[in-house]
């Protein structure tokens, strides 16, 4: 008879993911970005609340020649078209590497913020910045006819969906934040992992050593009867 071989156990072996101290420097830089997509969206944010509450409003007591003549002096001003592309760079940047190092849940509100300010870029670039050129090619105003259809054909529309990309910048300012929040906390529970000199482990996997033979030690083949 042969002696019954005791039965072996499968081993669990941990695998390590990346550790903690790189997790935390990507998380640096991801922070960084996300801090300065914040302040270029509030920037812009803001740019279309002053139009909305102060610049608007304050034209509208004004004559048709000072509202067009102020309008168009508005429309070459190379900030506006600065400010609107370095918060589209920096937004979609920050996602990006929110994807590569950030809290998942950062992510989220991060993309959302991109979503957000596509909307915004969409109405400016579908509809104010044309009421813009519009009202730049009728050149001099003393030369038109009928200043007034001209300001009511920009005035209303243009206001109105002011009103409305200032609504969508703003919850992109409110999402930014919200990520920035999130990333930060994720980054000091990683650091305080770090510092307590615990490795990120992954889910364990299951390896099955090699069942060894009877006839393959000496001692036990002679049992063998």
């Amino acid at each position: 008879m042969m002696e019954n071989t005791p039965t072996t156990k499968p081993t669990l072996v941990a695998e390590p993911v990346r550790s903690a101290p790189h997790r935390v420097h990507g998380d640096g830089w991801t922070g960084h970005v996300l801090g300065a997509a914040l302040v270029a969206m509030a920037l812009v944010a803001g740019l279309n609340y002053t139009f909305s509450v102060a610049v608007m409003p304050n034209l509208a007591g004004a004559d048709d020649r000072t509202f067009v003549v102020i309008m168009q002096r508005f429309n070459p001003n190379p900030v506006f078209v600065l400010s609107f592309t370095v918060a589209l760079v920096l937004t979609g940047l920050a996602a990006v590497l929110q994807r590569r190092d950030g809290p998942a849940v950062a992510t989220r509100w991060t993309v959302a913020a991109l979503v957000l300010y596509g909307v915004v870029l969409a109405v400016t670039m579908g509809i104010n910045v044309p009421l813009n050129y519009e009202l730049d090619e009728a050149v001099d105003p003393d030369r038109i006819a009928d200043l007034a259809d001209v300001r009511n054909q920009f005035e209303g529309p243009w206001v109105a969906w002011n009103v409305v990309r200032t609504l969508f910048c703003t919850a992109a300012v409110a999402a930014l934040a919200r990520a920035l929040f999130l990333h930060g906390r994720g980054t000091a529970d990683r650091k305080a992992e770090a510092s307590a000199g615990e490795p990120s482990w992954a889910a364990p996997t299951t390896t099955f050593p090699a069942a060894s033979s009877p006839c393959a030690d000496p001692a036990r083949a002679r049992s063998v009867r």
